[in-house]
């Protein structure tokens, strides 16, 4: 009924023009797309403070004095004109030019303009580590749709990733693994996007889309040349496009879909090899067998000595076949471990009753498992738990998100309202149960177990447990502050033997002195001091000493 009085005419029911429907009423807004959008947002500041106000509690480790090193010897080369090239001098068994440089070169770039190193290197890891919780929200986005759905699930993978201790408690001062992750899962997103697009009529900067992926792809490889697995990524998906669609294609058809993927395959191929070249200038200045040296030399890493797994010592080079899965079950949250079990479950499912699965899904799969089939088939040399392959985890996460977020709405839909508040009650039980045994343990939330294995109080005995060195911080912060009750020197010597020197020395006095060789007075170490020392402080972790202060047994105080 109109608004407007209007005076009734006698009409027959053919005559009678079509009453405009009144429009539904909009959906409250705690409905929308704007509180999980709002609430993705309010994360990402969160974590941006998270960054800036705690980074430098989670210290340093041994392998950011060299990566650093690096970084400013490849920012050099490029300053020099190419004329010098101090990043080829690192002893041979470091492998050092063949390890990507770029993400070093950003670090080197930005500290340059700071003028200030260490805290620098912090902020700048730990922003990209939070850019990656962004992108990986747009990756479960794209992969659950653009409507209230994926909101929801972007916004449930990118907590989930801000919730992955292992992510989380490495990002400042992990300068290989973390961008790897955000890299890849950045390509992930563009490949999703593409996927969707591409039997689109008129696909609008379809080039400017091929070279965004092929430049992701560049930088990825240019921070450990594994991301180059992409490439087989995109075999797969372009094989299941001829096994689902190619075959029914003839004539003009088939020639157009042959002329667009050769033409995809030369775009992305030409710009990730031109990114990667530019930011790591191994294969600039070794064109013709760089990029073959560094695959070789990642592949069978030289470095064979024992680490603790599953109660035993067993050498890096000699893992049993199940280590980088089973480490994925026992250092992700549960939340993430029960998800994917269950996308197995429903994966195997779909596959009995011959029902249609997403494409999109599938590739996630494979992102997830052709890694640890190419790990497992190599035999790769793995150590420090998880960090080599934590590229793999955002997958697990994207899946698990999207996943999670259909099943509660599809319940809610049904009817099923106890079974979607179900669902929802143990995820966030789920995460609960993360953020208390990180508190626990923090700042080395990287040493996270979850409780399949008794967490990081039981899980310790038998697996690798604090990131490598970072402990160091705290225990040179414990000295900066009470070598006064031990020495009246005014220039007391110390020797870091937990890391180096020279980042032990970032966190002390600068009226320290560090010495390499000979007796310090002070001494950081991991074990027992020995002979000649006592212990006068440790930094603990749930009643396990990690780091020791040691003095001198002549010393005062006690």
């Amino acid at each position: 009924m109109s608004d407007v009085d209007v005076e009734p005419v006698s009409a027959s029911p053919d005559q009678v023009p079509p009453q405009p429907q009144a429009p539904e009423p909009a959906a409250p807004w705690w409905r929308g797309v704007r509180l999980p959008y709002a609430l993705t947002g309010v994360l990402l500041l969160v974590m941006t403070w998270f960054t800036i106000a705690q980074g430098r509690f989670h210290g340093r480790t041994y392998d950011e004095y060299m990566q650093d090193d690096y970084g400013a010897r490849v920012l050099k080369f490029y300053l020099s004109g190419t004329e010098d090239r101090s990043f080829l001098d690192f002893p041979d068994y470091l492998y050092m030019p063949q390890h990507g440089a770029g993400f070093e070169l950003i670090v080197a770039f930005f500290q340059h303009l700071t003028g200030e190193v260490w805290q620098t290197r912090t902020i700048v890891n730990g922003l990209f580590g939070v850019l990656g919780m962004l992108i990986i929200g747009l990756a479960a986005r794209e992969l659950a749709g653009r409507g209230v759905t994926g909101a929801w699930a972007g916004f449930a993978a990118a907590l989930g990733l801000a919730l992955y201790p292992r992510y989380t408690g490495q990002m400042m001062n992990n300068s290989k693994d973390i961008p790897l992750a955000v890299a890849m899962v950045l390509v992930l997103w563009l490949v999703l996007r593409l996927m969707r697009r591409w039997q689109e009529p008129d696909r609008r900067g379809e080039v400017l889309e091929l070279g965004a992926i092929g430049a992701a792809i560049g930088f990825a490889a240019s921070i450990r040349v594994n991301a180059l697995l992409w490439f087989g990524l995109l075999a797969l998906v372009a094989g299941g496009y001829w096994a689902l669609h190619g075959w029914k294609l003839r004539g003009r058809e088939l020639r157009s879909e042959i002329t667009n993927q050769i033409t995809a395959l030369l775009a992305i191929g030409t710009t990730a090899y031109l990114v990667m070249s530019l930011l790591w200038p191994y294969l600039l200045t070794n064109p013709t067998d760089g990029l073959l040296a560094s695959v070789e030399s990642m592949a069978k890493y030289d470095w064979d000595n024992e680490i603790r797994f599953g109660g035993e010592m067993v050498r890096s080079t000699q893992l049993p076949w199940y280590y980088a899965p089973w480490w994925l079950v026992i250092g992700s949250p549960l939340p993430v471990v029960a998800l994917t079990a269950a996308a197995v479950v429903a994966g195997a499912v779909a596959l009995v009753r011959r029902t249609g699965v997403d494409g999109r899904l599938l590739l996630v799969g494979a992102y997830i498992l052709v890694p640890l089939v190419l790990i497992i088939g190599a035999h790769s040399t793995l150590y420090n738990s998880l960090r080599q392959f934590l590229f793999v985890a955002p997958g697990l996460i994207v899946l698990g998100a999207v996943l999670l977020v259909r099943w509660i709405r599809q319940a809610f839909a049904s009817g099923r309202t106890a079974l979607a508040w179900s669902l929802l009650g143990l995820a966030v039980l789920g995460q609960v149960e993360v953020l208390y045994a990180s508190a626990r343990i923090y700042p080395y939330e990287y040493s996270y177990f979850n409780p399949l294995v008794g967490g990081y109080a039981e899980a310790r005995h038998d697996y690798e447990s604090t990131y490598y060195g970072s402990c160091t911080r705290a225990a040179a912060v414990w000295l900066g502050e009470n070598y006064q009750r031990y020495t009246p020197d005014p220039a007391p010597t110390f020797r870091d033997e937990h890391q180096w020197n020279s980042l032990a020395e970032v966190d002390l006095p600068d009226n320290f002195v560090g010495i390499g060789d000979g007796q310090p007075y002070f001494r950081i170490v991991s074990g027992d001091p020995g002979p000649g020392y006592r212990e006068i402080h440790a930094v603990v972790v749930e009643g396990e000493p990690v780091c020791r202060v040691a003095v001198v047994d002549y010393a005062p105080g006690g």
